[in-house]
């Protein structure tokens, strides 16, 4: 077989699998119960009166008790003892999942019957936590310091530790770094292919907790709750970082993934910090601040607010809107990732006080 053959043939396969895909992720969708149709039609919200560990920490015991009570039911210790947060660093220090919002959501979990060594976050980078404050210095480590987030384990997806040979993504196409080869057998090595899942994020897990950062992205218009599932939560994902045509459904198709869409219990998003201009690469000149943390079990209704606060900051500051909508916001509606009709989509205010020092 020729390698224009051999290539044409690979590119047909590719297209079949996606649509293959998208039909399986559609039909192994079960309809949801009423309270979780109600929890995924619900924005949970609240407004920070400051960004100190005082007002998250009780901000998000509210919010973690009206989730509970419209569920029926308390998030408790299940029969695998073990819970995921997968946090965002991949901006390094300036833009990040707020330290305080994961401290608190870390005594929300032990407050229901986890340890802290029951407890992962996870994300791309080691180097970027280490960065951002989620792993000691290595000199630090060197004198004996756990390495370890005050005693909870820390997870990088690009140290190729954590993967399990059964649990990938397969797409065709390549890393950008290859594209110029001459060689159709090399590029389409199966390895290259792949883009590996962490298994202690989502396999191994009673639930696991989403804590993004929204930034504008070149590949899927926004990127928030959706892609720090996707794009942001997989190896080999450089391949789709400027490839608007196929990120998105990447990214799509990822959140549809019936074992990770199904143990992710919801999404916590804080507007502490984001980015409207500029992608994932930290520019303090395009970030704004709100007082908002949000809570929805609908990462595809939060991921259209973002765009549509993105698009704000965009608007105000003379830079060309991101429009139309993302596709990616779509392509999860039909796969029934969640709905981002916001007539059926409610936002409840919820209210906090603060507790006692």
């Amino acid at each position: 077989m020729n390698d224009f053959k051999f290539l044409r043939i690979l590119k047909i396969t590719g297209i079949l699998v996606s649509i293959f895909s998208v039909s399986l992720f559609a039909k192994k969708t079960e309809k949801l119960n009423q309270p979780e149709q109600s929890l995924n039609n619900t924005i949970f919200q609240t407004h920070l009166n400051s960004f100190d560990a005082r007002n998250y920490m009780s901000a998000t015991a509210s919010l973690f008790a009206s989730y509970e009570k419209m569920a029926g039911k308390k998030l408790r210790r299940g029969g695998k003892g073990r819970v995921g947060i997968k946090i965002y660093t991949n901006s390094g220090a300036g833009l990040t999942t707020p330290k305080n919002l994961v401290d608190a959501v870390i005594y929300q979990l032990e407050k229901r019957g986890y340890k802290r060594s029951d407890i992962t976050l996870v994300d791309m980078s080691a180097r970027k936590m280490r960065a951002s404050g989620f792993l000691p210095k290595l000199s630090d480590v060197q004198k004996g310091a756990p390495d370890s987030y005050n005693g909870v384990q820390v997870v990088d997806i690009e140290s190729g530790k954590y993967f399990d040979k059964r649990w990938f993504y397969d797409n065709p196409l390549t890393p950008k770094n290859m594209r110029a080869t001459t060689s159709y057998r090399e590029i389409y090595d199966p390895e290259i292919r792949k883009s590996y899942l962490p298994v202690p994020l989502f396999l191994s897990v009673d639930f696991w907790i989403n804590l993004p950062v929204i930034t504008d992205m070149e590949g899927l218009g926004v990127c928030g709750a959706l892609g720090n599932m996707s794009i942001w939560n997989m190896s080999n994902n450089e391949r789709f970082l400027k490839e608007p045509a196929n990120a998105s459904m990447a990214a799509a198709e990822v959140c549809a993934i019936p074992e990770m869409r199904e143990s992710n219990v919801f999404t916590i998003l804080s507007l502490e910090q984001g980015q409207f201009v500029g992608g994932s690469v930290y520019n303090a000149r395009f970030c704004f601040s709100e007082n908002m943390l949000m809570l929805s079990s609908n990462p595809v209704a939060i991921d259209y607010i973002a765009w549509q606060i993105i698009n704000k900051y965009r608007r105000a500051n003379r830079f060309k809107l991101i429009d139309p909508e993302p596709p990616i916001l779509n392509y999860c509606r039909q796969l029934n990732v969640g709905d981002y009709d916001m007539r059926k989509i409610k936002r409840v205010n919820v209210p906090y006080k603060l507790n006692r020092k």
